[in-house]
């Protein structure tokens, strides 16, 4: 095979052409433009067949009065399967990297044109808003780079979600490192091929499947998630890939102080939606809904005018709330707590944690209401009632102690 210029790389001279017996004796760029039918330009796209291979070239027919010239540094970054392919007679796609050098050639790329179709992907990804998975392949200082097919892209640290918020230099640093090999989920931002610059985001990708997960969910679907935090005004639920809030009203039927007296971070837990705000992106979740609801019963559990055992569960200026076996809570109203204490606050007479026996005194499942008394409960029954406590605790002191427990019950004057 012929011997090339060493200078092909960069800039491959008239002599190398001449080997192929074309444009040996133009002496003029002018006049090569004047007879090619067509000027490329760069960034085109060229249909060509290999003519020769050499050590620092690979000259290709593109159909044009002059032939292309692939430098020895784009053919280094072409794997071997693509190198092996490179032989005379062999059809290729061309990149235009310099539609004319000094010397008149038409320098071509064809590790960009393997890229071409890349980096229609890219742009199809860029009008479509839709993302794609991508491998982190090494960090720079102002984020990570991923590899996009046979591109590299870029995604700025201020685009990643992992990133902590007011961290250090060397914090940013090391979170950055932790991602190289992870695979991120990202949405295509700019795509500038003529500079080769292809940057994407983690954090739009975030808040595009987040909307997308939005505007599948509809009221009343059943779903099954994770709970991710727990706050004094209700749980956070992961219901694939978005938090939804069951606020603490509807987290069980019965009156809860603090969503850990129900729940763990981490529980699995079986919620219907109850609204979303796409917009807003908001979820209104409700684990109360996926629980048998005891008011459904609660007129046969309690009949008016029989006796029940409760844990005082809340006390207020007007009454205690006692919570009843099956979760429910019913109000002793200040009126009914007791005639030997008239004039007192319910604080006073109970408190929470404190086990009373109290009679029913109505039920009202539609407005979730039942009404319950302490007065209403004879000396009798109390004594009945204390002594049988008194005879069970006996027993399973045994088991545990007791100790701390107490029961507070006025007893009606006779």
């Amino acid at each position: 095979m012929a011997e090339t210029n060493a200078d092909v790389a960069t800039e491959p001279t008239a002599d190398v052409a001449g080997e192929n017996g074309r444009n040996t004796d133009t002496g003029s760029a002018d006049l090569l433009d004047e007879h090619d039918r067509e000027k490329p330009q760069r960034g085109q796209m060229l249909q060509g067949k290999v003519l020769e291979v050499h050590d620092e070239a690979v000259i290709v027919d593109v159909g044009l009065k002059r032939d292309a010239f692939v430098p020895r540094k784009d053919l280094d970054q072409l794997d071997e399967a693509a190198l092996e392919r490179l032989e005379p007679g062999a059809e290729v796609e061309v990149y235009v990297l310099r539609p004319q050098n000094t010397g008149g050639d038409l320098i071509v790329s064809i590790n960009k044109a393997v890229g071409h179709e890349d980096w229609d992907q890219a742009d199809a990804l860029l009008h479509s808003g839709e993302v794609v998975e991508a491998e982190v392949t090494s960090t720079n200082r102002g984020g990570v780079e991923v590899r996009f097919g046979r591109l590299r892209g870029f995604v700025p640290q201020s685009h990643l979600t992992s990133m902590p918020r007011g961290s250090s230099e060397e914090e940013r640093r090391q979170a950055k490192e932790r991602l190289v090999g992870q695979t991120l989920i990202l949405k295509v931002i700019e795509v500038e091929q003529q500079q080769d610059r292809l940057v994407m985001s983690e954090r739009a990708a975030h808040s595009e499947s987040r909307r997308a997960r939005l505007e599948e969910l509809e009221a009343g679907q059943v779903l099954v998630g994770q709970v991710v935090s727990l706050k004094h005004y209700g749980a956070f639920v992961d219901v694939g890939g978005v938090d939804g809030l069951v606020h603490v009203s509807e987290l069980a039927w019965r009156r809860v102080g603090h969503p850990r007296d129900v729940l763990s971070v981490g529980d699995e837990v079986e919620v219907q939606v109850k609204s979303v705000d796409v917009e807003r992106e908001r979820i209104s979740l409700s684990r109360r809904a996926m629980l048998p609801n005891p008011w459904d019963m609660a007129e046969i559990d309690y009949p008016v005018g029989t006796l029940a055992t409760g844990t005082v569960s809340s006390v207020v200026d007007f009454g205690a709330f006692v919570r009843l076996p099956s979760g429910l809570e019913g109000l002793v109203h200040v009126s009914q707590m007791s005639s030997n204490y008239s004039g007192s606050k319910p604080g006073g007479l109970v408190r929470r944690g404190d086990e009373v026996l109290v009679r029913i005194l109505g039920v009202d499942p539609d407005r979730e209401r039942i009404s319950l008394s302490l007065d209403a409960v004879s000396a009798e029954e109390q004594v009945e009632w204390l002594e049988a406590r008194a005879k069970a605790n006996t027993e399973e002191e045994g088991v545990s102690d007791h100790s701390g427990e107490r029961a507070t019950q006025s007893v009606p004057s006779a």
